[in-house]
């Protein structure tokens, strides 16, 4: 509803104009008019397929505002075109600028590339006709869509091109300039790596104007550059006053705030004075080399709760990697760790008194979901097979073995059978005999599938649905279409319906 209602009420972005054309009158008309997705794409693949420039530019801007428009919930129509538009886009660049006149500004056929491709995956092979576009110095949504496909590239960069990097940063300090667009011109370099972005960042925060000042903070506030700039972040949030801050400001303070105590050992204390300073710098690090130092001193300090609270900063997106610190050095040590953890008795309440008994066979069963190794299925097989397991710990081994058969290029069959195990245990609770099913969700292989099927056929419903809707995964639905359907047609609809049948029911739509 809402879609039709926009499409029909929109004309351009940027064009005001009248077609000589009768076939590119009719179409443009039939925007207003149309009151279904196919007459719209009728009269939109008419503009976007003609020879006329002003009928293009519309076409683009139709795809972008249908695009926005589907945050409402409703599929924009012309996605099936995307490839075309992107396409039709790159071509108007190439070209000349339009010259102005009482139809659009001059360069609004670019405008109108650079808005599509800004929103839809400029590439490092649209960075010539961007830096063709910043180079004359545009104005206005010409210079706004320009620097919004250049944030699209060099997002999607391996390495930045100097020359777009160096016309942004004229644009960032270019003080005859509205705020707003060398705001944009930062915020376009904040996380793009180099020495030469660092340096206009750096220099960014020498600005008089303070929105200036934190938006360049920010972007040294992100990743490795955070610990060579820790002390110039610091002087910068202490200079702010409180009327004077804004978002950026907060995220350059929640980066000199500590992090994460730990997952699974909140209220634990580390053990020695020497463990406590290695904990608070890990936690908020004043260089990567100490955070490096302070890292292993926690995971070799063979203390069950500082190992622990290692674990979990390895795991926590805001822990160890927190500023893009490279984890690659770590992995085996990690990996040995995890797997004596898994061999020992679950630790005491005493130790974690937020999470109670077994807080490092969870911190372990976390560290091995991303790393354990195929050889690890009998250690992760014996974990769900405990009987004695906390509901944590039994969750956390589901999670595991969850993510270990994604990961592994072939399913582990002891994994398989202690999942199998689990979900016909009457003794354990519902929600870990359906969430051992999920776990076998996209698995390849038939035991996986013998599983699935077993699962289907369950007496238990919350289990026979979660079964069924395994078998609706890409590689299995076509085989047990009839036999999901027959399942899902037996159930109880209404206010009994089960929970997820719904998802079932979508698939077996499609």
């Amino acid at each position: 509803m809402f879609m039709m209602t926009f499409l029909q009420e929109f004309q351009s972005w940027y064009w005001d104009c009248d077609f000589d054309d009768a076939e590119l009158e009719a179409a443009y008309d039939a925007t207003g008019t149309a009151t279904t997705a196919e007459e719209f794409r009728r009269a939109f693949l008419v503009l976007l397929r003609s020879e006329d420039t002003v009928a293009r530019g519309i076409a683009l801007d139709f795809f972008d505002r249908a695009h926005a428009t589907n945050r409402f919930g409703e599929d924009n129509p012309f996605e099936p075109y995307r490839e075309e538009v992107v396409a039709t886009a790159r071509a108007m660049l190439r070209r000349p600028p339009r010259p102005g006149d009482d139809v659009a500004f001059e360069g609004a056929d670019h405008a109108s590339a650079l808005l599509v491709l800004g929103k839809n995956g400029a590439g490092p092979e649209d960075a010539e006709s961007v830096i063709a576009v910043l180079r004359r110095r545009p104005d206005g949504a010409l210079r706004e869509n320009a620097l919004s496909a250049a944030d699209s590239i060099l997002s999607g960069s391996e390495a930045p091109d100097p020359r777009l990097v160096a016309l942004i940063g004229e644009v960032a300090f270019d003080r005859s300039l509205d705020i707003r667009d060398r705001l944009r011109a930062l915020g376009a370099l904040r996380e793009v790596p180099g020495d030469e972005v660092t340096a206009l960042l750096v220099r960014a925060t020498g600005e008089d104007d303070h929105r200036v000042q934190q938006e360049a903070a920010w972007g040294l506030s992100i990743g490795r550059r955070f610990y060579a700039h820790r002390a110039l972040l610091e002087r910068l949030d202490a200079s702010w006053p409180d009327d004077e801050r804004r978002y950026e400001a907060n995220e350059v303070r929640r980066a000199l705030a500590p992090g994460p105590h730990s997952t699974y050992w909140q209220g634990a204390t580390p053990e020695s004075p020497q463990l406590l300073e290695a904990h608070q710098e890990m936690r908020a690090p004043v260089s990567e080399r100490a955070h490096r130092r302070a890292y292993r001193a926690m995971l070799h300090s063979g203390r069950i709760a500082a190992v622990g609270i290692a674990l979990d900063h390895f795991c926590d997106s805001d822990g160890l990697t927190r500023f893009d610190l490279d984890t690659e050095a770590f992995i085996p040590a990690l990996r040995t760790l995890a797997r004596h953890v898994l061999t020992q008795p679950p630790s005491s309440a005493r130790l974690s008194p937020r999470t109670g008994e077994g807080a490092n066979h969870a911190s372990a069963l976390d560290a091995l979901a991303r790393i354990a190794e195929p050889e690890d299925a009998a250690l992760l097989a014996t974990a769900l097979r405990r009987r004695d397991a906390t509901p944590l710990i039994r969750e956390r081994a589901i999670h595991a073995a969850q993510d270990c058969l994604g990961r592994w290029d072939e399913p582990a069959d002891r994994l398989v059978a202690a999942l199998e195990e689990l979900i016909f245990d009457s003794s354990a609770t519902i929600e870990d005999r359906t969430h051992a099913v999920v776990a076998l969700f996209d698995v390849p292989g038939p035991k996986a599938t013998a599983v699935l099927l077993r699962a289907a056929h369950s007496s238990v419903l919350p289990i026979q649905v979660e079964g069924a809707l395994g078998l609706t995964c890409d590689h299995l639905i076509d085989q047990h279409r009839d036999l999901v359907r027959g399942l899902a047609e037996s159930w109880p609809d209404g206010d009994d319906e089960p929970d997820r049948a719904w998802l079932v029911l979508d698939a077996l739509e499609d």
